[in-house]
């Protein structure tokens, strides 16, 4: 089973590094990619233009950028980054999908803090690292004067569905190692309920603060 783990990791490293074909394909895995990612990229120059507006208009918010920012992101993968695999599995399914929507709920929440924010800011693809054909790492510059070279790390992956995001961060923190000792701390007392709870308590006062 190992032998056959490691054939099928040389195969895939040859395929994606040996001139020629793989080339080509790689090329055609950067540009997929950055397909992919151009609107949203794009979107954030229009909210920092339309700020105003936005905060006005949150609904308007809401079909837009917001909407857009969560269809390429993967809750379920970013909740089995957080916990691992082993952990992952050990949860209900009931809790898992509350846990699921929970995330993406917090993710919502990060996108209407960012519009809140109030930080000029856009977005600029400053390069495309690919790990293997699923796996890649973007890497985002902000011109943000204040604090500079800070660029955004998004961690990607191919679904049937697409590319989505399922981790974030800057330097070496990410997302999912920062929340992991909170997350572990109710998961290891089978304490779903109170994690859940943790989490939506959080959105639903941010969100109730907001008229749709």
């Amino acid at each position: 089973m190992v032998k056959k783990s490691l054939l099928s990791a040389y195969f895939l490293a040859f395929f994606l590094c040996s001139p020629g074909y793989s080339s080509e394909y790689r090329q055609n895995l950067i540009q997929e990619i950055e397909d992919t990612f151009a609107q949203d990229i794009l979107s954030s120059s229009e909210v920092s233009r339309k700020r105003k507006f936005y905060l006005k208009y949150p609904n308007k918010f809401e079909a837009g950028p917001a909407k857009l920012f969560l269809f390429h992101t993967n809750p379920e993968k970013t909740l089995k980054t957080i916990l691992g695999e082993g952990n992952s599995y050990k949860i209900p399914e009931k809790y898992n999908l509350e846990l699921i929507k929970a995330l993406k709920n917090t993710f919502k929440r990060y996108a209407y803090e960012w519009l809140n924010s109030n930080l000029k800011t856009s977005l600029r693809l400053k390069k495309i690292s690919l790990i293997d054909e699923k796996r890649a790492i973007l890497v985002v510059e902000r011109n943000l004067k204040i604090v500079p070279d800070l660029d955004l790390k998004l961690f990607i992956y191919k679904t049937n569905y697409g590319w989505k995001v399922y981790d974030f961060g800057f330097w070496e923190f990410r997302y999912s190692k920062m929340k992991r000792r909170l997350y572990l701390r109710y998961i290891r007392k089978n304490d779903y309920e109170g994690l859940i709870g943790y989490l939506e308590q959080k959105n639903y006062k941010f969100f109730k603060k907001i008229k749709f």
